[in-house]
């Protein structure tokens, strides 16, 4: 009966560990979208790009970000509103959620002359 219950313990103590799976964090660290005032800008590779008419407002914008499931973005400069006026641009950099894989996203608007 002694050997029975130890068994039985040993099983499930095993039963117990190896149910304690480690998730893996994801190394994903993509700009999903790109949003300002509810116009979505376009995202390609590492560019992003809003297309505005000559006198628009560019000069202070708020842009809405969403990003890979568990990664964070910061800005440089810092803090929004941001000055995308006279071919600025700003740069967004995506750390995953493993903070190991990184992305440098670079914003620009573009303002049509004509």
């Amino acid at each position: 009966m002694k050997k029975i219950i130890i068994f039985i313990t040993l099983a499930l103590v095993f039963v117990a560990v190896s149910s304690c799976k480690k998730t893996e964090k994801s190394a994903e660290c993509d700009i999903k979208t790109f949003t300002v005032d509810g116009k979505k800008w376009q995202i390609e590779g590492l560019n992003i790009t809003g297309t505005y008419q000559k006198g628009d407002n560019v000069n202070n914008l708020s842009p809405i970000i969403e990003v890979s499931k568990g990664a964070t973005w910061v800005s440089s400069p810092a803090n929004p509103p941001y000055d995308f006026s006279s071919d600025k641009s700003v740069t967004f950099t995506v750390t995953a959620e493993d903070g190991k894989a990184k992305k440098p996203y670079t914003a620009r608007a573009m303002v049509i002359l004509e």
